[in-house]
């Protein structure tokens, strides 16, 4: 065999391996992704109390700013969490 058809055979090795690979599946129960669920609730809740302690106090409305941000931060957190699990 000559160097040309060594290189040949190697190239379309390295070819038809690069159209196989596939990307690794990520666990859905990684520690990574745990973390990232829980971060991603506790963001959404605390921006909705930080809002509504900011709504409050701007419009004297206590205690209702709090309570509707509160539950839309709840909500928001909680889509997040979705978005995140069924991320493909």
């Amino acid at each position: 065999m000559s160097k040309n058809d060594d290189l040949e055979r190697l190239k379309s090795e390295l070819k038809s391996f690069e159209e196989n690979k596939k990307k690794p599946d990520k666990p859905v129960g990684s520690i990574g992704t745990l973390m990232n669920v829980g971060i991603e609730f506790v963001s959404g809740v605390l921006v909705g109390i930080g809002l509504g302690f900011l709504i409050d106090w701007a419009f004297s409305t206590k205690p209702w700013g709090l309570i509707s941000f509160f539950a839309l931060g709840s909500i928001a957190g909680m889509l997040n969490v979705y978005r995140t699990l069924t991320k493909k």
